[in-house]
């Protein structure tokens, strides 16, 4: 009977309009970013030869200018040669272009690591980094000093390096920067949309389901299998799809590739202040972490959805109350924030949606709570998991199969 009733139900929500149209709308963004949006876009790695070009050519003519002025000695005042410094710029900034007209990426990144020919001005505003930053000197040095362990990990990896890999835009780069983004939230939306009518959409057939011979929590507990492995597959073939179309136009990049992290440091200044250490992390070793917790979110929003279900016995009800809780954590969000209520914010579940982030480091570093760590992540949202499946097993009771079925 078991063996039916999954057949049943992924018959049901593989023939879902809903669904359906909304795959199509996913692969339709897919497709957009993959041959529209990613190869025009410009990065803060993204480098203008032209640009600098321009750039060698003022400081040429300024140095022309300081040597007729004879102003090219010390400045006591200013404690440093202005003449020296534009000369090392203009030989530094010569060989950056060379080396990226020849392709030579290796000298290319070399060179770039003495700080120029970088597109500051397009660095990603993000949400959560620009929202009351308490040091942004804190965040600016810390930008260059990932940058500076990133680009040494090309280095070090001993592979061929490409522009692409230098602009991230690589298959395994992309999706690595989709999971630290706010984007990554698209996953977990589309467990709660898969499964926010699992329960519901069954009222529409009350006589014919009411008869089933299976237990009411049995039949829960089915609906909530069948959602979780239809979201991990529609997932999978969406992550396939946009690996190989970017795979085909920037190369899939390479699992040795590094992704740097942020982490407490064990010293702090003689103010007691801890400031943190950085570090990288291979993407396989990256990705390898998210595949273990994205599994766990995806199957707690089906258990949640499962209650709400039962409670609303309307699928848009549950989807707006699913989706509100997924962006709860941006109603009280602030980077001096580290309690809620009293409760330690590495306590709540809301903590660990932004998952991409967590793996990082980079949650850590936002509100500089040191007790936010992939570890506990797993912990508090299995903890969750257990509290819901205690929940839905007492609301099941409550709402039985005789009461959901009932006519309103």
């Amino acid at each position: 009977m078991n063996k039916s009733m999954i057949i049943h139900e992924f018959k049901m929500i593989s023939k879902s309009k809903k669904n359906n149209l909304f795959i199509i709308a996913l692969i339709s963004i897919i497709l957009s970013y993959c041959f529209l949006v990613l190869p025009s876009k410009v990065t803060p790695d993204s480098f203008d030869s032209m640009e600098m070009e321009q750039e060698i050519k003022n400081l040429e003519a300024s140095q022309d200018g300081k040597i007729a002025r004879g102003a090219t000695g010390f400045v006591d005042m200013a404690g440093r040669s202005p003449y020296a410094e534009d000369a090392y710029a203009y030989k530094v900034q010569s060989r950056i272009v060379t080396a990226f007209e020849d392709q030579n990426f290796n000298r290319f990144i070399h060179l770039r690591m003495k700080g120029f020919g970088f597109n500051e001005m397009n660095i990603s505003r993000d949400w959560m980094l620009i929202s009351n930053a308490p040091f942004p000197a804190l965040d600016d040095g810390r930008d260059h000093s990932l940058r500076s362990l990133r680009y040494q990990g090309y280095l070090d990896a001993n592979i061929p390096i490409t522009y692409e890999m230098i602009e991230q835009k690589t298959a395994l780069q992309t999706i690595q920067n989709f999971l630290m983004g706010t984007t990554a939230f698209m996953i977990l939306f589309c467990a709660i949309y898969f499964s926010s009518d699992m329960i519901s959409k069954d009222r529409q057939h009350r006589t014919i389901l009411q008869g089933i011979p299976t237990g009411w929590y049995r039949l829960i507990n089915i609906k909530s299998s069948v959602a979780f492995m239809y979201t991990i597959f529609i997932l999978t073939v969406l992550l396939l799809l946009a690996t190989v179309i970017i795979s085909i136009q920037n190369g899939f990049g390479s699992f040795k590739l590094p992704v740097p992290v942020t982490q407490p440091s064990s010293d702090t200044d003689h103010f007691g202040y801890q400031f943190s250490e950085y570090d990288t992390v291979s993407i396989a070793k990256f990705l390898l972490l998210a595949l273990g917790i994205i599994p766990i979110l995806v199957y707690l929003f089906i258990r949640l959805n499962a209650i709400l279900g039962l409670l609303f016995k309307n699928s848009w009800l549950v989807l707006m109350f699913g989706t509100v809780i997924l962006f709860s954590e941006r109603i009280y969000y602030s980077r001096t924030l580290t309690e809620l209520f009293g409760i330690d914010i590495s306590n709540l579940p809301l903590t660990y949606f932004d998952f991409g982030r967590v793996i990082s480091g980079e949650k850590y570093y936002l509100v500089h709570l040191e007790s936010i760590t992939y570890e506990k992540g797993i912990l508090v949202l299995l903890i969750t998991i257990l509290i819901l499946e205690i929940i839905l097993f007492v609301v099941s009771r409550i709402v039985n199969k005789r009461r959901f079925y009932q006519a309103a």
